[in-house]
């Protein structure tokens, strides 16, 4: 299940979902993300890792909206998505009940990984507590790489650039910032960078893995 959200100044939601994992990456504007009261100052290029069942409250104090492209894993109904009172802050305190791990993850800290001519970054996997899901975004120079197909189930939502979405050997889509594709498992597709331009992409895929896993050819 994947979503985009436009926060406006001023605001906040708060709410909590028993059954699935989210990850969040911060597309536009500041704010602050509370994962059971441990507050984190949120900004564009930065993920949040929220745990199965954890109250979390987007916050935007800001003169413009705070924008989040998400995903949760395993899928759930709309219905089961219930609103939650804000716990207080606790992200100063040391405290037992508080997991120690990491929830935020800044790209600009993230070392790239390179897969031929492309590159990627990992920002939320079971490194950091996320048993269902990993969440990454990548970097796509002009051209083509080859058909493949993955042993996850996969969303990609395009930051920047434009391009060309390939199924077998058939182009069967345009694309552009805001463009969200998903892949099932196994389906063989590829992305095609077609500007001058590096193409931005973030992706979750579910279950969590490596990006660079993939099936073998088609015999």
């Amino acid at each position: 299940m994947a979503y985009r959200l436009a926060l406006d100044p001023d605001s906040a939601l708060s709410h909590v979902h028993i059954g699935a994992e989210e990850v969040l990456y911060v597309l536009e504007g500041t704010g602050e993300v509370r994962v059971e009261g441990a507050t984190h100052q949120v900004g564009a290029g930065q993920a949040v890792f929220i745990p199965d069942g954890a109250e979390h409250t987007y916050l935007n104090g800001g003169a413009a909206p705070l924008v989040i492209v998400g995903a949760m894993a395993p899928p759930i109904d709309l219905g089961d998505i219930h609103p939650s009172m804000p716990r207080l802050d606790l992200s100063g305190l040391n405290s037992a009940s508080l997991d120690e791990r990491p929830t935020m993850m800044d790209e600009r800290q993230v070392t790239p990984t390179l897969m031929g001519e492309r590159s990627f970054r990992v920002l939320v996997s079971p490194e950091v507590g996320c048993r269902q899901m990993t969440q990454f975004t990548g970097v796509i120079p002009t051209g083509r790489a080859p058909l493949h197909a993955h042993p996850h189930e996969e969303a990609v939502y395009i930051l920047a650039g434009t391009g060309r979405l390939w199924i077998e050997d058939a182009p069967v889509g345009e694309l552009r910032v805001g463009s969200v594709v998903f892949f099932p498992i196994g389906v063989r597709h590829t992305l095609e960078n077609t500007g001058r331009e590096d193409m931005k992409v973030l992706g979750a895929f579910s279950p969590a893995g490596s990006p660079e896993a993939k099936l073998p050819p088609n015999r």
